[in-house]
């Protein structure tokens, strides 16, 4: 059985990554209390004790908003510990999967055209400023998989679908930006992906790692009412609207739809995203 360092084991992708990846791999789960990734020496000194051949990191600074007001220690967690990772791994010869974010696009691109993985990162946040210098410490392990993925929800943590459900709990209309577009990714499916990276060892690089199709936040939110029978009404609102309402909040990409073809050639389909909501809702309505 091939050893696998998962580290965030206890986060909402690497939760259920942790589950998954049991039946078939040794797993030595590690989360916030257990490793700081920030400290070099701990890393490397875990790193050399499990002797991983694969290390995951599924760990990361994810609020978007408190990126802004908290650059340095989203940079500490995003960035420099990421380097701490990737050396640690390369001084083992394993290989590293590194989870990042259509944030470190400027998702300025028109609405009809989709972002590849060849294409220049330009983020406009903090969070996506952070992610990026991830990625290119990431790199630093040679044997890399840098999968990009958006919008993400699952059944362990704190998320928009659940947001949007318990909304609808209390209030007769809810109010959704309309003019962000991107795919709605749900943790099963990027666990998915991970598992067949991992089991095809493909030509290593970056790979963007969604859902399959488009939507805005506003269409996906009518989608899971109508999905979950829910009678709540959904307003859409523009970015500038929400900023106005929310002047504290960072800017997001209007367009973060990422191309999945890199996937696709390499023999890995993801489900659509529609199909992935209705499977996660049979379990979160229960």
């Amino acid at each position: 059985m091939k050893k696998v360092l998962l580290i965030g084991a206890d986060g909402m992708l690497g939760g259920e990554l942790k589950e998954r990846l049991e039946k078939n791999y040794e797993v030595y789960g590690t989360t916030l209390e257990t490793l700081d990734i920030c400290d070099r020496d701990a890393v490397f000194a875990k790193v050399k004790e499990v002797n991983p051949y694969f290390i995951i990191n599924c760990a990361a600074f994810t609020n978007v908003d408190a990126c802004e007001v908290k650059e340095d220690l989203a940079l500490a967690v995003n960035g420099t510990a990421v380097e701490n990772i990737a050396d640690s791994a390369k001084s083992v010869g394993a290989t590293f999967i590194h989870i990042s974010t259509d944030y470190v696009f400027p998702g300025n691109l028109p609405v009809d055209q989709i972002y590849t993985e060849d294409m220049q990162p330009a983020p406009v946040s903090a969070y996506g400023r952070t992610k990026l210098v991830g990625e290119n410490n990431a790199k630093k392990a040679e044997k890399y998989y840098i999968l990009r993925t958006a919008w993400l929800y699952g059944i362990r943590g704190k998320n928009f679908v659940k947001t949007m459900l318990n909304a609808s709990k209390t209030r007769s209309e809810v109010t959704v930006v309309d003019d962000q577009h991107g795919s709605p990714t749900s943790t099963t499916t990027l666990c998915k992906i991970i598992e067949q990276i991992m089991e095809k060892e493909p030509e290593y690089g970056v790979y963007h790692s969604t859902n399959e199709g488009f939507t805005t936040w506003c269409q996906f939110t009518k989608k899971i009412y109508e999905l979950a029978g829910i009678e709540t009404k959904v307003i859409p609102l523009t970015s500038e609207q929400y900023k106005e309402m929310n002047p504290a909040s960072s800017d997001r990409p209007k367009n973060s739809q990422l191309s999945k073809e890199k996937l696709k050639k390499i023999g890995i389909i993801p489900d659509n995203y529609e199909d992935a909501l209705k499977e996660y809702l049979k379990e979160e309505l229960q």
